[in-house]
């Protein structure tokens, strides 16, 4: 029997799909970095795949323009060693919940089968961080219908965590980033437009200032001093935390 242009398609993406450990979501090139770096750092330490799909190129950036992001997000990619890194090109500053939006979430998420998934915690400061939030909720549940058809098989990842941005919440566990933490600050660095460093600014941001830049040491010192750790990155799940054997999981606690 002869295929369909569909089923024919179908087989080609099938082939071409990269399944992936972790996936991170990035509402622009360098939150990821800036919200998960340690932790995508430490999966690949493990050897597990790792990948970022950033949602917008950051084109109403105040410093840089678009091939300085891009020069910048590939170095940082290379710094993180990922497998994989796409960007779905949806517009700065007017992130969407709609159906176009949804489609090209799903088909990432169906094309390289994470079994873990991040995205940006549901308050922020940016909109971009909220919308993005709404919309990656929306459409990895979307993902895992059978009938929501796209040229992917559907998919549905079972963990999903979100990582800390602006907002400061209260984290559901907190990773220890001590052995990684000086890569990612070079990872970070790589986005010389973006934060504090010695390249000159078109304006100085909240982002590029000093300030963010203690900000960001401070933080990854004071959750790391939660877990008796010299720096800790932080996360919230949705979902209770099931344990075993509380000696051996509480072992880092000191009174």
């Amino acid at each position: 029997m002869k295929k369909t242009k569909d089923e024919n398609l179908e087989n080609i993406v099938e082939k071409n799909k990269t399944n992936l450990d972790a996936l991170a979501f990035s509402p622009h090139p360098d939150d990821a970095e800036m919200g998960c770096g340690g932790l995508l750092l430490k999966l690949k330490y493990f050897g597990y795949k790792t990948g970022i799909i950033d949602l917008t190129m950051g084109e109403l950036s105040s410093n840089g323009d678009i091939n300085t992001r891009k020069k910048e997000t590939k170095n940082a990619s290379n710094l993180l060693k990922l497998d994989i890194r796409e960007n779905l090109k949806l517009k700065d500053g007017n992130i969407e919940n709609d159906a176009d939006s949804k489609e090209k979430v799903v088909n990432v998420i169906r094309k390289y089968r994470p079994k873990l998934v991040l995205i940006p915690y549901f308050i922020d400061r940016h909109p971009d961080h909220e919308n993005s939030y709404k919309l990656l909720k929306d459409s990895i549940f979307l993902s895992g219908l059978l009938k929501y058809k796209t040229p992917f098989n559907h998919y549905r990842p079972d963990i999903v965590i979100n990582y800390m941005l602006h907002f400061e919440f209260k984290p559901t566990f907190i990773v220890d980033i001590s052995d990684v933490f000086d890569q990612k600050v070079k990872v970070i660095s790589a986005y010389k437009s973006q934060f504090y460093s010695n390249e000159e600014k078109d304006i100085v941001t909240h982002i590029s200032s000093k300030l963010f830049n203690d900000i960001l040491h401070t933080r990854a010192k004071y959750y790391g001093l939660k877990i008796n750790a010299n720096f800790g990155e932080p996360y919230f799940i949705n979902n209770y935390i099931k344990i075993n054997d509380p000696l051996i999981f509480f072992n880092y606690v000191k009174f």
